[in-house]
Order: structure tokens, then sequence, then C-alpha cells
């Protein structure tokens, strides 16, 4: 009970520092405290020193819970600027293939026509000029 003396009263708002849910709580159980030394009815306290302490473990949830789901949309995000990477090297890797065996095939086939050519030529007689007369 002398501790309950050495505490300021509530009245003394000049020195009282209310600016997070933690102090508020904090001086509403001071002032529950001192409405029980003084025998004054504490029900209002307790249902606002209730609500208090459960609005901060609200809050406090609900940080937890929204860095979780910040964490998990970045993550998404990457997984998906991973896959659209993927598919564009997949995509560019298969275009070159279709490159070089389409240019590989043309030069096949003109080097193939060079060689018919050459066998051809080969393999029919010139003509002399004995065959003219």
């Amino acid at each position: 009970m002398n501790d309950l003396k050495e505490i300021k009263l509530w009245d003394d708002w000049d020195d009282i520092n209310l600016s997070t849910p933690e102090r508020r709580i904090e001086r509403l159980e001071i002032l529950l405290c001192q409405k029980v030394h003084k025998g004054e009815d504490i029900s209002e306290c307790l249902q606002v020193l209730e609500y208090l302490k459960n609005r901060t473990t609200q809050q406090k949830l609900e940080s937890v819970f929204f860095r979780r789901v910040q964490s998990q949309v970045i993550f998404n995000s990457w997984k998906i600027i991973g896959q659209a990477t993927l598919i564009s090297l997949v995509t560019i890797s298969c275009c070159f293939a279709m490159y070089k065996i389409a240019t590989s095939s043309i030069s096949n086939n003109s080097s193939s026509e060079l060689s018919l050519g050459k066998q051809f030529s080969k393999n029919t007689p010139p003509y002399s000029k004995k065959h003219h007369r």
C-alpha cells in the first residue's frame, strides 16, 4: 500500500506519457490500483484494461501476419521472375537451335548441289570438237 502513495495520482496529466499502448496499459493499471485502494468501482477500468491488452496483442499479431504476407508476396514475385527468365532462356535457346539447323541445312543443300553438279560434270564427257562435225 505504501507503493500506491508514492505513485502520482491520475490527475497529474502533465507528466503522464500515453504515447504507446504499453504506457497506456501501465497507467490504467495504476489507476486501477488507486481505485481499489480508495474502494471505488473498478469494473469499467477492468473492461478498458482488457480491451487495451487485447488490442496490443492484436496489433502485434497483425504486424507478424503482415510481415509474413509481405515475405510470401516477395517470394512469389521472385518465383514468377525466375520462371519468366527460364522460359525466356529456353525460348532463346530453341530459336538459336532452329536458326543453326536452318542455316546448316541450307549450306548442306547448296554444298550437295555443288557436289552433284561436279559429279554430273565428271560423269558426262565433255563435248569435243569431234562431236560437232
